[in-house]
């Protein structure tokens, strides 16, 4: 299988990672896995497919939807079949969702907190994804495992030393990026770090769950960061 091959395939991988164990995707991730070009492809594209998702996720019919279709169904005069009201909603539908993909580009800019969260998930779930080294480096490392740190109230980080350390460096939306893994309470978790000019971050943190992940974006004067794990935003919230 060649990469143009395995794209072909992986274009139709959920981004929840519901599909790792599927024989039919398991060349494909395979390929993806010792590919590291395909690897950053492949979460970028998970990125946007959870992005749209998402957005679409938030959509809501009219309230009076239903009653409209109803009424019309009532009608004695007979409508041509292309006039039937639901056929008509279901157009409508379809033309609604293909506007939103034609108009994402334009809405969501790549160099923005929400990217630097979705990516950061993307590539979680992505089977080009490192499982975490126990133990790791540094001082920051030793903070984060620590059960009474807050992360809230700020990280003495310097991203240069970060990089130095040995932290795994990825590539977000065409950004330098910077994962930390630790453990705590028995769990797993990634922080993602980013200058804070090339993904700016609201002031206050946002949590999101997606698919199997959870994870809670903030940022300082100088970083943004995203912090993922298994499970929900109520882990999180516990150490945050």
């Amino acid at each position: 299988m060649n990469t143009t091959e395995a794209k072909f395939i992986l274009q139709a991988c959920r981004p929840d990672g519901r599909d790792a164990t599927d024989p039919r995707f398991a060349e494909a991730l395979e390929h993806a896995r010792q590919d590291p070009a395909l690897a950053e492809w492949l979460a970028r594209e998970q990125a946007f497919d959870a992005a749209i998702a998402a957005k679409l996720s938030e959509l809501q019919p009219p309230a009076e939807l239903r009653a409209a279709i109803l009424a019309g169904a009532r009608m004695s005069r007979p409508a041509p079949w292309w006039r039937e009201p639901r056929l008509m909603a279901l157009a409508a539908s379809i033309a609604l969702v293909l506007g939103l993909i034609a108009a994402w580009p334009r809405l969501r800019p790549v160099s923005n907190g929400e990217q630097l969260a979705l990516g950061a998930m993307a590539e979680m779930s992505s089977p080009a994804h490192q499982p975490i080294v126990v133990g790791g480096r540094g001082a920051l490392h030793a903070l984060l495992a620590g059960s009474s740190t807050r992360l809230a109230d700020g990280l003495p980080l310097d991203f240069a030393q970060l990089k130095a350390d040995g932290c795994r460096s990825l590539t977000i939306a065409g950004r330098e990026v910077l994962e930390v893994c630790f453990q705590r309470g028995g769990g797993e978790f990634h922080l993602y770090v980013a200058h804070a000019g090339d993904f700016p971050v609201g002031g206050a943190p946002v949590f999101r769950e997606q698919g199997t992940l959870a994870s809670v974006s903030w940022r300082d004067r100088q970083h943004s960061y995203v912090l993922v794990t298994e499970g929900s935003t109520e882990t999180l919230r516990g150490i945050f």
